[in-house]
């Protein structure tokens, strides 16, 4: 793309980020107290139990410079899945401050690594404290999809197509969404993440930039049991909402997209539309697999 084009393309988007809806509420339910070697938390419908243990240093000696920094990584570690998002974010900005920006990097690594949404919350919290230069300097691009100027490319894993949608409505106003081979970057396939923080943890609303109009699954099963993908104007429903959840799988990073309303996982059908689309979806079983169901975030 010729700069003349990356520098339109650049002023429509912020343009188009003015007009977007914001809506979040920021109120953190309270956690239970854990202990310093076991934190227990719920992630989305699943309970992940986190346990750390520390080296201890010998008591006529100063610990390492190495077990220094592990017990700084699990001090973080630890506030973040016990979901203490104050105490998490005062911590990181102690941290890099000190030039720790590693540590807080390895944390997000382990995140990713245990597949936890949570990383999502946390980022949100670190910019939403104002320390958006923390995030813009510790946190890798995908995890920050809820800044306003942020848009993203996002790309099925298994086939490769980019998600879009229809040209034609449908009696109700919608949208079909479409899978579209053509990944290049044009405005027809750029989305945008709207934050909505509900209840202790961040969902998103998702739209593309170049219409008000907002992801969602239809309220009827088809013969697979499965809901078709839709964007519509109204967008006040659970099947608007979207929570992600990372996957690290053969050296890739890569996002399940599961709707709040039916427990749903994003997907593209494998057939092709005489014009050669797939077809959006949600999955009828929660089926963990990253070669079918995971898609890459891809930040322009």
């Amino acid at each position: 793309m010729e700069l003349k084009g990356v520098v339109l393309l650049m002023y429509v988007l912020a343009a188009s980020a003015n007009s977007i809806v914001k809506e979040a509420t920021d109120n953190i339910a309270a956690v239970e107290t854990v202990n310093s070697t076991s934190v227990v938390s719920t992630v989305g419908s699943a309970r992940t139990e986190a346990t750390v243990t520390l080296d201890n240093a010998t008591s006529n000696q100063s610990p390492s410079t190495s077990v220094v920094s592990k017990q700084r990584e699990n001090k973080l570690y630890n506030l973040i899945v016990a979901r203490k998002f104050n105490e998490a974010v005062e911590n990181t900005i102690c941290l890099y401050g000190a030039g720790g920006c590693n540590i807080i990097e390895r944390v997000i690594e382990r995140l990713f690594d245990e597949g936890q949404s949570i990383v999502f919350d946390y980022s949100y919290k670190v910019s939403n404290v104002g320390a958006r230069y923390i995030a813009r300097s510790c946190f890798p691009a995908a995890i920050r999809i809820h800044e306003s100027l942020v848009f993203a490319k996002v790309i099925n894993k298994r086939d490769g197509y980019a998600l879009t949608y229809s040209r034609r409505m449908d009696s109700d106003g919608d949208r079909r969404i479409l899978g579209d081979r053509n990944t290049e970057t044009r405005m027809d396939i750029i989305w945008r993440f709207v934050p909505y923080w509900l209840g202790d943890r961040l969902c998103f609303k998702m739209r593309p930039v170049r219409m008000a109009m907002f992801l969602k699954l239809g309220n009827t099963r088809d013969e697979d049991d499965d809901h078709t993908a839709y964007i519509s104007d109204d967008h006040a429903t659970n099947s608007h909402l979207w929570t992600i959840q990372p996957v690290k799988h053969n050296g890739e990073l890569l996002f399940y997209i599961i709707n709040r309303e039916y427990d749903e996982l994003l997907k593209f059908g494998q057939a092709t539309e005489h014009d050669g689309y797939r077809i959006g979806y949600g999955h009828s079983t929660r089926d963990f697999n990253p070669n079918k169901f995971s898609w890459y975030i891809d930040v322009i």
